[in-house]
């Protein structure tokens, strides 16, 4: 083992511009090393491992941290807290509980190169000057059993008939690569490899902030060309607000429920050229929470509801899951994806439902085109059996269906998402995307349903900062109705 003292001493006395390099080798931490001293622009401070450079936490699991802030008093290997301009590269973290990275009211800072594994979070973030976060290139490995061995009920807190938390065995598992509270955001988190965790991206807002006007926190986060696999529940959850977010260009295999817009206002949300596939169902034998779906939704009335569109375009799937299973939603545009469902009775048993349906029950989910925010379902080419009929308790919401039979791609298991030849069509005229700024991107009509074309990858839209003004001059509707 190396001695950290020197690590510890170079942080405590580091100033702009400094390099800290790090030699091969094993390192105890035995405390968490904060950083006292802010770097400048172009003049940042950077820790930077060689090839071989593992910091060892040796901490256990602390289930007192579920699903929640860790805050600064509780065990991180790197606090950054009130700091900016800061530079963390090319490390091992393992053994890190409840954090590897604690962040509080920091901004400008970039984590890359970063092999994480343990802990509840990668990384944790908090506080509303938090902004300009990058982390690029990095990967977390949370616990290798929890895709198959462990139920989601016993990761994820009950509650008993009088309301009462019930504390669950594994619940120190409830966290996230990258989970925040309270941030402003302007976030980066591009080219990871994320997998065998809980959640990917988990972003909250306090209980004392769900108030604020629409972009204060969670604003401009962009999650792209990254691989989420085995996710135990969600790969992208915004809680109670997002507005802005890009999520583009990402692998999500053997992932549970895609995209969360449970109780989310806000909304100009995008996802776009993602590959979503399967080879395994989560949990033991016996879990039921082993469903999942490419949507979750929340269950409208008095739930918060998107304020302003989202569009979901250009994506390719193969599923197991219902496309939505329950819930409503507003604003939602999805357009040109390609959705094949696999065909039950070619997988082993009990990876999917014999008759797997593409929602779910009618009552259980509401769907209107109604303005001023209309759900739009257009152009998508699905194999499903029971589409387009499907949508037709839905006035207005399906337009220019293309239905087939058979598999839509040369080979989903394998990972092969171009389009076959009979499948091959494009589209008569661009599709209009409205952006943040008050723009409109419009895609190239030659581009075939879902996200490759010509084996390439379909690139989507350049990232457009939300502009406040703009978005907070547009009208917000009222909560609708949710009856069927």
């Amino acid at each position: 083992m190396r001695p950290t003292t020197t690590l510890e001493m170079a942080i405590v006395n580091s100033k702009p511009g400094q390099l800290i390099r790090l030699i091969a080798g094993t390192y105890r931490v035995k405390r968490p090393m904060p950083f006292p001293h802010s770097g400048e622009q172009g003049n940042p401070i950077v820790v930077r491992g060689e090839t071989g450079v593992v910091l060892d936490a040796a901490q256990k699991p602390d289930p007192s941290v579920s699903a929640s802030n860790p805050g600064q008093a509780r065990f991180a290997v790197f606090q950054l807290i009130d700091v900016e301009h800061i530079r963390i590269e090319n490390l091992n973290i393992t053994r890190a509980w409840p954090s590897a990275v604690y962040i509080e009211n920091s901004r400008n800072l970039s984590f890359r190169g970063l092999d994480i594994s343990d802990g509840t979070y990668a990384f944790y973030a908090s506080g509303e000057r938090c902004r300009g976060i990058k982390i690029t290139e990095c990967r977390w490995v949370q616990d290798s059993s929890i895709w198959r061995a462990i139920r989601w009920d016993e990761i994820h807190d009950g509650k008993d008939d009088e309301g009462n938390v019930i504390k669950v065995p594994f619940r120190y598992l409830n966290g996230a690569f990258f989970g925040a509270d309270d941030i402003a955001g302007d976030v980066e988190i591009s080219r990871n490899d994320i997998r065998d965790c809980y959640n990917g991206i988990r972003m909250d807002v306090s209980s004392f902030d769900v108030g604020a006007t629409i972009g204060t926190f969670n604003r401009d986060i962009r999650i792209m060309d990254n691989r989420f696999s085995y996710i135990r529940d969600n790969p992208i959850e915004p809680e109670f607000v997002a507005l802005g977010w890009w999520i583009g260009r990402n692998r999500f295999y053997n992932c549970h429920k895609l995209f969360s817009q449970d109780g989310v206002r806000g909304g100009f949300w995008y996802y776009f050229a993602n590959i979503c596939w399967f080879d395994s169902r989560p949990g033991p034998d016996g879990d039921e929470y082993n469903g999942g779906a490419v949507f979750k939704l929340g269950k409208g009335g008095d739930v918060p509801q998107p304020d302003y569109v989202s569009v979901c375009f250009h994506n390719s799937f193969y599923l197991r899951q219902k496309y939505i299973k329950k819930g409503t939603t507003r604003g939602l545009v999805n357009a040109r994806n390609a959705i094949e469902h696999a065909d039950p009775v070619t997988l082993p048993d009990g990876m999917m439902p014999l008759d797997q349906s593409f929602f779910g029950e009618y009552a259980d989910l509401y769907l209107s085109a109604m303005p001023p925010l209309p759900v739009v379902f257009s152009g998508d080419l699905a194999n499903h059996p029971a589409y387009p009929d499907v949508f037709d308790p839905y006035d207005g919401v399906l337009s220019c269906p293309r239905p087939a039979t058979g598999p839509l791609f040369e080979n989903s298991l394998a990972g092969q998402f171009e389009l076959r030849e009979s499948h091959q069509i494009p589209y008569v005229n661009p599709l209009e995307v409205p952006l943040p700024d008050g723009s409109v991107w419009c895609s190239n009509s030659e581009h075939w349903p879902g996200a490759i074309t010509d084996g390439c990858l379909i690139q989507g839209p350049d990232y457009v900062p939300v502009d406040l003004d703009y978005v907070r001059s547009l009208p917000v509707p009222e909560v609708q109705a949710t009856s069927s």
